[in-house]
């Protein structure tokens, strides 16, 4: 237990993500969670600085505290932010940021496969490799980037999308393989965007095609295509085809 200045206080857990878990952790163990079940961000108790534990719920006699709280921004011993503190608001708007993000992805991909002492290469071969690539580096640019999971009819397994929640875009993300051509990507892409419009709370909604082989034609082309799928006064439509 930690001791604050009303009393002993139990241990908060918030994921990196700044979503609280619980704030009894000490007192109620089974609470914890290794990761968030909302966001799926890893948890932590501590701070990663210094490693003072994370101040929770009072403890009073006989009485069960509810609410989890808010989490702190910095740590009160060291003075470090903690990893949901917001950043300062970037000057460029979130959607030049996000495709910017996107088409340097293929030189992250070139780069993650050399590795130092002779380790086994990151490689990017397929739409999950490509989904937990996209989950890693989200968080970097973006403060509250959350996975949106569903099946659509164009795949027999369940895929992660992303949202951002402050900036109201969805990302999906595809993976260029031999038979994917330019018309089932833009059959794909409209079902996408109609689920995206049906769900609501998107104002853009952006399509990463990662084409590594090449396969596609002129990436213009294919653009070209993705925004004749269809356009919408209240949602903005973009298509980033990289390889």
């Amino acid at each position: 237990m930690t001791t604050g200045a009303d009393g002993d206080l139990d241990v908060m857990q918030v994921c990196r993500n700044g979503h609280v878990i619980t704030g009894r952790l000490t007192a109620n163990p089974d609470s914890g969670r290794t990761h968030c079940d909302r966001c799926g961000a890893t948890t932590l108790e501590r701070c990663p600085t210094c490693g003072e534990a994370l101040a929770g719920a009072g403890r009073v006699p006989d009485l069960t505290t509810i609410g989890s709280g808010t989490p702190p921004r910095h740590c009160h011993r060291c003075g470090a932010a903690f990893p949901w503190t917001r950043r300062p608001a970037s000057t460029r708007p979130a959607l030049a940021q996000l495709e910017t993000l996107l088409s340097r992805l293929p030189l992250v991909i070139r780069q993650l496969r050399w590795r130092q002492g002779e380790r086994p290469p990151f490689r990017v071969e397929n739409e999950r490799d490509l989904e937990d690539l996209v989950r890693a580096l989200l968080p970097q640019h973006f403060t509250d980037p959350r996975p949106e999971s569903r099946t659509p009819s164009y795949s027999p397994v369940t895929r992660t999308d992303f949202v951002l929640a402050a900036e109201r875009i969805a990302v999906t993300v595809k993976f260029v393989r031999a038979g994917v051509g330019v018309e089932q990507l833009a059959a794909e892409w409209r079902e996408d965007v109609g689920y995206y419009r049906q769900r609501g709370g998107c104002t853009a909604v952006v399509s990463f095609v990662y084409d590594p082989q090449g396969l596609l034609p002129a990436a213009d082309f294919v653009k070209n295509i993705a925004a004749e799928v269809g356009q919408d006064q209240d949602v903005q439509l973009r298509c980033i085809v990289a390889s």
